[in-house]
């Protein structure tokens, strides 16, 4: 897929602002902590794949043009304001402190790990008080449909392990104490793409339908013809592919008043 494509809004749901320090939580090539990084803030990006954030850290510093993995400088590249921290890392056992963040985003993750529970608590503990926070998992609809057109799809190594149904992933947040504000779908075009992929072949993708779809996502990547994106923005109401999940930790002062609550 296009390495542009990004799931989380930081301006109007997340709410990113300068200084703020954020996590993002299996970021693998770097699509979401290269976009953070167009704020003046600093990310913490986490993979258990070091090749991936290999390739992360290239494409946030080196310069447009650059021969690939060539060597680079410390100086940003034009549109970049932040700065990044690239780690190895596991999201259900993180390396940071209690209340370390003040964003915790998370993409594409939770259907992966063994234990998804683990890896929500561990965000929430990471998380400051009154912390943003961005959890995307795949919408039940065209995951299981994927799951029913492709036996490849589901056994692929490192891939999913479970398939969220309607309204389950946020119940697991709120458990964990978040507070979930809004839940948006996105990327209904990439949901064509994958049932097609699936339709033809998961490893067939040079096959001649899947090929001249992921030119035209190629090609609306790059330019987002107005229109296009209105048509777009209908069909996630029904098949988007992405299913995002915005909310905070609670402040101080309310988990205060909880955790009173709950004494005899």
């Amino acid at each position: 897929m296009p390495d542009n494509i990004v799931s989380i809004d930081y301006r109007r749901h997340l709410k990113l602002k300068p200084g703020d320090v954020m996590l993002d939580l299996g970021s693998g090539n770097g699509r979401h902590t290269i976009e953070a990084c167009r704020w003046p803030c600093r990310v913490v990006s986490v993979d258990v794949d070091a090749e991936e954030l290999r390739k992360a850290r290239y494409f946030l510093r080196a310069q447009e043009g650059a021969d690939p993995f060539e060597r680079y400088g410390p100086e940003k590249k034009e549109g970049i304001e932040g700065w990044a921290d690239f780690i190895v890392g596991d999201a259900q056992h993180l390396p940071f402190k209690e209340g370390a963040f003040d964003k915790v985003v998370c993409t594409e993750v939770m259907e992966h790990i063994p234990d998804d529970k683990e890896g929500i608590r561990e965000l929430y503990r990471v998380a400051k008080p009154g912390a943003g926070v961005a959890v995307s998992v795949p919408r039940h609809g065209p995951e299981r449909l994927f799951w029913l057109l492709s036996w490849e799809y589901w056994h692929t190594p490192g891939g999913h392990v479970r398939v969220y149904r309607p309204g389950e992933m946020q119940g697991y947040l709120q458990n964990q104490g978040f507070e979930i504000e809004t839940v948006r779908h996105r990327h209904a075009f990439q949901a064509i793409y994958w049932g097609l992929r699936c339709t033809f072949g998961k490893d067939q993708e040079s096959r001649l339908v899947p090929r001249l779809f992921f030119r035209f996502l190629s090609w609306y990547h790059k330019t987002r013809p107005r229109r296009i994106e209105l048509v777009e923005a209908a069909a996630n109401l029904i098949i988007g592919k992405d299913m995002i999940h915005y909310g905070k930790k609670p402040d101080s002062q309310t988990l205060v008043a909880e955790q009173a609550e709950t004494l005899p």
